[in-house]
């Protein structure tokens, strides 16, 4: 499965910007990730913080340290950023020193793995990151996928979790700070006119009681 999405990724990495992050859905959704990003890191203390699975740089102003295991992305990001540290590399078997890194995050990545694959790199990341560190990723919700009866077939997008099951791979060794919705509504399929009022309502309940219920979860674990 590492080869296809490499692959995917590869061929995909020129146009990624654009094809992903150009359209008004784009836009939103990289604006809610930043705001949320933006409580727990700080752009002027980036010297040592990771972004695994970095991609083309969107989220590199955060870290002086970017990893991916697509060498086209790895090209693009090292080409906007030539002074930050981008390599190419597998999350699972991370190459840094223990208690290196003072945060880690990673965005896009865990809804195309398996559950097994999130654990191992639960534990790698917890090896690297220093006590007292944010590890913040995303991943689709499973309450959500349940209730609209989403069914995925492919590696794409395909994995989900719950913020229960979360806590649970997550044991003695990560304190769930928080975790915040994002995109509860399909903003992107519906017409452009109306994306602009539904934004406001949409920010709201992703932040209310039912946010376990938006399309995707962003946690933030802190390492004890």
């Amino acid at each position: 499965m590492k080869e296809e999405i490499k692959k995917y990724y590869n061929d995909l990495a020129k146009d990624y910007d654009i094809e992903r992050f150009s359209n008004s859905y784009g836009q939103y959704i990289h604006k809610q990730e930043d705001e949320i990003l933006k409580k727990y890191l700080n752009e002027n203390e980036t010297e040592f913080n990771l972004d695994i699975a970095c991609g083309t740089g969107r989220f590199l102003k955060y870290a002086d340290y970017g990893i991916d295991m697509s060498e086209e992305m790895v090209k693009v990001s090292q080409n906007k950023y030539p002074l930050k540290k981008i390599s190419i590399e597998d999350a699972e078997a991370l190459s840094f020193q223990d208690s290196f890194f003072d945060n880690v995050f990673s965005f896009h990545l865990f809804m195309h793995l398996k559950i097994n694959d999130l654990k191992k790199i639960l534990c790698e990341v917890n090896r690297v990151l220093k006590k007292g560190g944010y590890f913040i990723f995303d991943i689709p919700s499973e309450k959500r996928r349940k209730l609209t009866g989403f069914k995925h077939t492919t590696w794409h997008g395909g994995n989900q979790i719950s913020v229960n099951l979360l806590k649970e791979l997550s044991n003695s060794e990560w304190e769930l700070v928080s975790f915040y919705g994002v995109a509860f509504f399909p903003i992107h399929l519906l017409p452009k006119k109306l994306r602009k009022i539904i934004v406001r309502f949409d920010s709201f309940m992703c932040q209310s009681f039912f946010k376990e219920y938006s399309s995707h979860l962003i946690f933030i674990l802190r390492k004890k």
